[in-house]
């Protein structure tokens, strides 16, 4: 395996670890202070029991991005199956 390979992805994880930190330490500024509470939120998410997922969720929208990830998470076994068995 190449060295500049091997620099590039300990490089990002180092990035991702340094972006998760500094948007938990940043105030979110963005954020109204309101006291209504009549917004209504919308949630989705994919449940693996073995190998059955379960797609729950009361936004359509979000349901199909939940399954779109679902496919590509399996796309990306199907195809690292296949690199890693010889």
């Amino acid at each position: 395996m190449k060295p500049i390979l091997i620099f590039i992805g300990i490089f990002l994880i180092f990035l991702g670890m340094f972006l998760i930190s500094l948007g938990m330490l940043l105030p979110n500024t963005n954020e109204e202070k309101t006291d209504n509470n009549n917004e209504k939120v919308e949630y989705a998410g994919v449940v693996m029991i073995g190998p059955i997922p379960i797609v729950v969720g009361n936004s359509p929208t979000l349901i199909i991005i939940s399954v779109l990830i679902l496919i590509l998470m399996l796309l990306y076994f199907i195809f690292a199956f296949k690199f890693y068995v010889k």
